[in-house]
């Protein structure tokens, strides 16, 4: 059942599964009783803390709306969605913490390369 979802993995998915999974959001979205999908407990708190910070979601409930359809996510209930390979498991959680970690790495080796850079164009104009 999560094979598909791992072969899929990008980075809404994994933002995503970071929010549902997050106890301290419990109160805005969380797992659904049965752990296989979630649902939106506080649109106002979603759309001001949630929201601003995840880009991959888009500016305003819609785009999250219609990215969770491009992504064939279903709706359950008024703001419940869930897909078949999108449950709560700790193997799926494992594999977006391993997902997350190599894409900060990548970050941060462009980071210090682009820092590397920077240095050599300062030593290639400085005129003694």
């Amino acid at each position: 059942m999560v094979q598909s979802f791992q072969s899929g993995l990008n980075s809404f998915f994994v933002r995503l599964y970071q929010i549902v999974d997050d106890p301290s959001s419990d109160s805005i979205v969380s797992w659904s009783q049965t752990n296989d999908s979630f649902v939106l407990w506080d649109l106002g708190a979603f759309r001001t803390r949630i929201l601003p910070k995840s880009t991959e979601f888009g500016r305003n409930i819609s785009e999250f709306v219609s990215e969770l359809r491009y992504q064939r996510f279903k709706q359950f209930g008024r703001f419940e969605f869930g897909r078949r390979d999108f449950v709560k498991s700790k193997l799926l959680k494992k594999k977006v913490e391993m997902f997350d970690a190599k894409r900060q790495a990548k970050k941060a080796k462009a980071k210090a390369k682009k820092a590397r850079k920077q240095v050599e164009n300062l030593f290639q104009n400085l005129q003694i």
